[in-house]
């Protein structure tokens, strides 16, 4: 374990535990610590996880990595959502920058690289994903097809990519040199290039509904539980910019809500999520009226477009 004494955000030592959370998502019955920082109110993991123990907890039943499959004869309908889901993103970020068949656009940790497909069938554009580990896409060459996917860290990136658009789809989270990243982000990026970051927001009502069973803390996977204000003061830090933040995001906010719902229940996450599917829908519906209110409270997730800051202006 890797102990930390200085808030990563602020760099201010002084720091206080907030809360120990079990493994999630995970059959261990461990606890982590959480710590916050008494000055920017940064929530971090801390000691964290050294990276090649972190694959421990990334299973071949690792939820995200079954994706649709998991849900057995409702796997159809799933695909559908994410589908959905894959195209909301794209529109939103159409509304803040037009792509066109030019626009080169980089997603880190792409996972299953569906978003960089719905860009590429749609747009046309040039698409390149990276993650850690490339069990998102090995077995789908022919779905991916044309989509530059890598098994990389941010820092194995090209000096000379300049891409149009970057996206973190709940990457930040997990980073572990989240400023380091940032940074070098900026240098390789043009000034008029465009980062999309969602996150789970830690300033939200999921959050303080379900405290140590939120799946937000998503324990150990999810190092950084960002606010609105300290994710500005971290931007700024590593030369961007935030030129809007909304408290809430293009994953559906009922996700957490069901998944915290589910840590608390103690599900086996390994199992088919079949016979968990009527009971998501009902459950789905119930929350509608919620829904409506997110722009307004947030519910669980932020997203923050920012531009990188030109160093040379005045």
């Amino acid at each position: 374990m890797i102990a930390r004494t200085n808030c990563p955000v602020c760099d201010k030592s002084s720091i206080a535990p907030y809360i120990k959370t079990k493994a999630q998502m995970h059959s261990s019955k461990e606890f982590f610590n959480y710590d916050q920082c008494n000055n920017c109110f940064f929530v971090f993991l801390n000691p964290i996880i050294p990276p090649n123990q972190l694959k421990n907890y990334y299973t071949n039943y690792y939820l995200p990595y079954r994706g649709a499959k998991a849900w057995g004869k409702f796997e159809k309908f799933v695909e559908r959502s994410q589908k959905k889901l894959d195209y909301k993103r794209l529109k939103l970020i159409n509304k803040s920058r037009k792509l066109t068949d030019s626009s080169h656009i980089l997603d880190i940790g792409c996972g299953s690289p569906t978003f960089l497909k719905a860009c590429k069938d749609s747009i046309g554009c040039n698409t390149t994903g990276i993650d850690f580990s490339d069990e998102g896409w090995k077995n789908y060459n022919e779905k991916f097809k044309g989509i530059n996917l890598h098994v990389a860290d941010i820092k194995d990136l090209e000096g000379d990519i300049y891409p149009d658009v970057i996206t973190m789809w709940h990457y930040l989270e997990h980073d572990y040199s989240p400023s380091e990243n940032l940074r070098y982000l900026s240098s390789i990026s043009k000034p008029s290039t465009e980062l999309v970051i969602e996150v789970p927001n830690f300033d939200s009502v999921s959050r303080k509904k379900y405290g140590k069973y939120w799946s937000g803390w998503h324990t150990p996977r999810h190092i950084s539980l960002f606010s609105p204000s300290n994710i500005s003061f971290l931007l700024e830090k590593t030369r961007w910019k935030a030129k809007k933040i909304y408290t809430h995001g293009t994953l559906n906010p009922y996700l957490l809500f069901w998944m915290s719902e589910m840590e608390k229940k103690g599900i086996r996450w390994d199992k088919s999520m079949e016979q968990e599917f009527k009971g998501f829908v009902i459950g789905m519906i119930k929350f509608l009226p919620k829904r409506l209110l997110e722009r307004k409270l947030s519910l669980g997730i932020m997203t923050v477009i920012a531009r990188p800051i030109d160093l040379n202006s005045n």
